[in-house]
């Protein structure tokens, strides 16, 4: 899940009840990847808040070690090494992409 808090800043969330360590890595304002913890909150949902001005373009999470797409958001785009992403919302919008899964 993703949403907004009242400064701008953008909150994304997983539920992972049996996890141990929840992570979002994703790719920011065009750099290269980068992988963030994420914090355990109530009802099991693990959450990291990005800052408003941080762009996020691209996001997966890793559960455990395991990489996954977020299972409540689309579009996912495939980028040249084969691994598929998630489209953060912002990029989504402002480059009009519909929300049929995408091959870059």
């Amino acid at each position: 899940m993703i949403r907004t808090d009242s400064q701008g800043g953008m909150i994304f969330s997983i539920h992972a009840p049996d996890a141990e360590l929840v992570e979002f890595t994703a790719d920011f304002n065009g750099h290269r990847e980068r992988t963030l913890a994420m914090r355990r909150g109530p009802g099991d949902e693990w959450a990291i808040r990005l800052h408003p001005g941080l762009i996020c373009d691209l996001y997966r999470f890793r559960v455990d070690g395991r990489f996954m797409l977020d299972p409540d958001r689309h579009p996912t785009i495939r980028g040249q090494d084969g691994i598929d992403r998630t489209i953060c919302p912002s990029v989504k919008e402002n480059l009009g992409i519909p929300s049929a899964s995408k091959t870059a």
